[in-house]
């Protein structure tokens, strides 16, 4: 009986839309974003970012809070004139993937984030289904001496 609680537990926890990942400061991580989702990078285990820099400014907001200084939300921000801009009349359609494949050609981007100590953690947001989305994306730092700013 103790062994079917125990799998229920980790089938539950494998369904969270928690993602674990192992990063250096040399390694991009890829970060799953999609319309109208807000993806959270939980930076509990790395530290309180000191500062974050990237470069598509108009169609990616991040928020912080002063109550989870660790954490980073980052919401993607599309609008309708953008989609006619990357979609001709005739090809437009909101359904996915043509919708998340189209978003990823030409607004994906990068993001720095940097911590004390001349740490630095690198991403790449990119496009995807919302099914595929990472609700949060946990980062389990591995940082060595080669790979600090």
């Amino acid at each position: 009986m103790n062994w079917i609680f125990a799998l229920l537990i980790i089938q539950a926890a494998s369904n969270t839309g928690v993602r674990e990942v192992k990063a250096t400061g040399c390694d991009i991580v890829r970060v799953n974003v999609s319309l109208g989702m807000t993806t959270v990078l939980d930076l509990a285990d790395v530290g309180e970012p000191t500062l974050t820099l990237h470069a598509d400014e108009e169609h990616f907001i991040l928020k912080t809070h002063e109550n989870a200084k660790r954490s980073i939300a980052i919401l993607p921000q599309v609008t309708e004139q953008d989609l006619r801009k990357i979609f001709s009349q005739e090809n437009y359609s909101k359904a996915e993937p043509q919708l998340s494949q189209g978003l990823d050609k030409v607004f994906r981007t990068n993001l720095f984030v940097f911590f004390k100590n001349n740490q630095r953690l690198m991403f790449q947001l990119r496009f995807v289904p919302k099914a595929n989305a990472d609700y949060v994306l946990r980062i389990r730092p591995e940082f060595k001496g080669g790979c600090r700013v």
